[in-house]
């Protein structure tokens, strides 16, 4: 999966030393709320789990971006792949990394038998939307996103 983007930038799977620039990432360019311990503890689990793909984009040693995809398995469908994440920060976007990322999960999916794949964008994100349609992603449907806290 390494991969070079021209200007020193690399793609290469997630490390547990990554997990501090992965989640200032989830903070600052996607608004989640979640502590860098659990963060942490998130991407030592997921890291280890071969039906997860935690990638980086790293520019001259520096996290620039990530992105976290995982087995889709419906009863209903074949298998996909499911992108849960993607972030690349401000000052880096528009330089083709967010194609990159993708096209590496695109890659993972092909090499492990799936036959597409799925992702989430908040109907308020503009330029995501427009970026995910560029890539050829279609619109399937709007639906409402349910969650019940257990702890």
């Amino acid at each position: 999966m390494e991969g070079g983007l021209g200007m020193n930038m690399t793609i290469r799977r997630a490390m547990i030393s990554d997990a501090k620039p992965i989640y200032e990432l989830c903070h600052n360019e996607l608004g989640y709320q979640y502590s860098e311990d659990q963060v942490t503890a998130n991407v030592r689990r997921l890291i280890g789990d071969s039906t997860n793909l935690v990638l980086v984009a790293e520019q001259n040693g520096e996290v620039v971006g990530f992105i976290h995809a995982h087995n889709h398995d419906p009863i209903y469908a074949p298998p996909m792949k499911n992108v849960v994440a993607m972030a690349v920060r401000h000052d880096h976007q528009m330089h083709g990394l967010g194609r990159t990322l993708i096209g590496a999960v695109e890659n993972w999916a092909l090499e492990d038998g799936a036959c597409a794949v799925r992702l989430n964008s908040g109907e308020h994100m503009d330029e995501a939307l427009h970026f995910y349609k560029s890539m050829g992603y279609e619109y399937i449907k709007t639906q409402y996103n349910f969650r019940k806290t257990l702890r």
